[in-house]
């Protein structure tokens, strides 16, 4: 199992090539999730959104950008990538309704039923505790908002070999090579290797409240969407 432990120093680690290696990793295709997630959310005018473990901000930023959301709050236990989220938001004359706060996920400090939509993006196999983190994301949901979740599948099935193969040469290969940092590449590997299923995460979801799950495969299965209606 991947020790998540140190995962906020080690994105500190990584933060200055972080962006840069989720575009080499993914052959760029880490955009157009970003973009899905955004528009599976169907935000309405002036909703709240909460982006978890947000990172440098990428879901943030594109909430801004492609949506009609009011505040956009962004949460990240990693002050290095927060650092790096805020000057993008600088730079970005749509971003200026983005927030950026450090924070746990596992002890949101925010009030109940706060948001009208919660995402975390890449980030849910990261933390320790899988159910405290969607229970934390759903009680700041109020009734009848959305959580979404995009993540990694597990390779399984009949892309199990080149999924495999992805993750033992190129990933870490790649990441050692533009970070330096091998360790975080490592760990990257383990986590998606270790993260639930489908039928994992869905589980998760429904027994914290949330209802009407949906789901979508991206990329022929490599990723996935899921939306859950907080009952």
């Amino acid at each position: 199992m991947a020790d998540k432990s140190r995962t906020p120093a080690m994105f500190d680690a990584i933060a200055q090539r972080y962006d840069l290696l989720n575009h080499i990793l993914s052959f760029n295709i880490d955009r157009r999730w970003r973009r899905e997630l955004v528009a599976f959310a169907n935000v309405r005018p002036s909703e709240r959104v909460l982006d978890v473990a947000t990172g440098t901000a990428d879901v943030a930023i594109e909430f801004a950008r492609r949506s009609t959301a009011g505040a956009i709050v962004g949460l990240d236990p990693s002050s290095r990538m927060l650092e790096i989220g805020r000057a993008k938001i600088a730079r970005d004359p749509h971003a200026g309704r983005v927030e950026l706060l450090e924070g746990d996920a596992l002890a949101l400090p925010f009030d109940d039923a706060s948001f009208d939509v919660v995402t975390i993006a890449f980030g849910l196999r990261n933390l320790p505790d899988y159910r405290r983190g969607v229970g934390e994301m759903a009680r700041v949901l109020r009734p009848g908002g959305c959580l979404l979740v995009l993540d990694f599948l597990p390779p399984r099935g009949a892309k199990l070999l080149v999924h495999r193969a992805y993750l033992a040469t190129w990933l870490p290969l790649a990441g050692r090579a533009v970070s330096g940092y091998g360790t975080a590449y490592r760990y990257l590997v383990s986590s998606i290797r270790d993260f639930l299923d489908e039928a994992g995460v869905r589980d998760v979801l429904t027994s914290s409240g949330l209802a009407r799950v949906e789901t979508r495969r991206l990329t022929s299965g490599m990723v996935m969407l899921y939306r859950g209606v907080k009952s």
